[in-house]
């Protein structure tokens, strides 16, 4: 068997992890990214395409699946190749439950899990014209903050909208979510639940570095009016969490995953995370949710604090804690469990 997923995003954690492992590894990587990967022992095959939406091509699929490839999903998997593509067009197993990644894609559908899960929300707006107060607006999908802007009003949104437009931001038939600006602390929670063991586990928290909006503060105050802030994230920043908050933590991801199990079944299948803000009362405000593994677990290819306390001091990333799910899960005949 080997491990296989886009070259992007978190590619080489994923890989590595499954070269700890044991697994044979190969990487499908856009020809203008190959140097890149090339670099890396760890990687044992090179898939190259023009573009990662040629994944779906059916004789790069019949390749993958010589191979007994199992695809690892991540960010650019859902912005780049596409849910329908996922869901009715990809013939390679994927680890994880496929039909999560059209409820991350659909911002309705993903306010619709976490209100099942309980988990604290923004108020979300269905027009400008109920806007009352500020506001971020977001686009569906995973685009890393792409295109998101601030408003406060239906004036506001309209003129920023149309400028976004002009510089080919954001589409003139673009959908977008209109979700309540919560100020607080800005908090990025990692899990994974296992099938096997039918166990939630903390994994590491992190913050993200956006442009241009985490640089506006260098900014002097009296000319921050004139500028428009930016979301699109550069890298991210390790956060360990007050003790304190941990038991809060782990109620909202066992809330999530018995959510995902009822509207999604068989529901959250390993990586997952919630993403909000921490308000002035020290609670979580969750803006949204991811259904794979994010970015920010690269951060912790040495293992974080809390897997650290999970394994005993074990280096145990998100990208080889999946491949230590495969790996038991194919050992104890129960591929089923983990793959779609």
């Amino acid at each position: 068997m080997w491990i296989t997923t886009l070259g992007s995003h978190c590619a080489l954690q994923v890989l590595k992890g499954a070269k700890d492992e044991g697994f044979m590894t190969a990487v499908v990587t856009e020809r203008r990214r190959e140097g890149l990967y090339r670099r890396f022992g760890f990687i044992d095959d090179f898939v190259v395409v023009d573009r990662f939406g040629d994944v779906a091509k059916p004789d790069l699929q019949a390749a993958l699946r010589e191979r007994g490839a199992v695809m690892v999903p991540h960010g650019t998997l859902v912005s780049e190749v596409g849910v329908d593509t996922v869901e009715g067009g990809l013939d390679v197993p994927i680890f994880g439950n496929r039909r999560m990644l059209r409820w991350e894609s659909d911002r309705n559908l993903k306010e619709k899990l976490m209100k099942e899960a309980g988990i604290r929300l923004p108020r979300s707006f269905a027009t400008p014209e109920e806007m009352d107060g500020l506001c971020i607006v977001k686009l569906h999908g995973a685009r890393g903050g792409l295109g998101y802007f601030l408003a406060d009003g239906p004036g506001p949104y309209r003129r920023k909208r149309e400028e976004l437009e002009a510089k080919g931001l954001l589409g003139r038939d673009a959908q977008v979510f209109i979700q309540e600006y919560v100020v607080g602390v800005p908090a990025y929670l990692h899990y994974f639940y296992s099938p096997l063991h039918r166990r939630l586990e903390f994994l590491g928290a992190e913050k993200r570095y956006e442009t241009t909006v985490d640089g506006i503060g260098r900014v002097p105050s009296s000319l921050q009016g004139e500028l428009s802030p930016s979301y699109v994230v550069v890298g991210n920043i390790p956060l360990v969490l007050r003790e304190s908050l941990l038991e809060d933590v782990y109620r909202m991801g066992e809330d999530f995953v018995r959510a995902s199990q009822r509207l999604v079944p068989p529901g959250s299948i390993g990586p997952f995370c919630l993403e909000g803000v921490y308000d002035a009362e020290a609670r979580f405000v969750a803006f949204e949710f991811s259904a794979r593994i994010v970015a920010g677990t690269n951060l912790y290819v040495n293992g974080s604090p809390y897997s650290a306390l999970t394994y005993g001091g074990e280096q145990v990333s998100m990208g080889r804690r999946i491949a230590m799910e495969v790996k038991e899960a194919q050992a104890s005949g129960s591929l089923d469990s983990v793959l779609t």
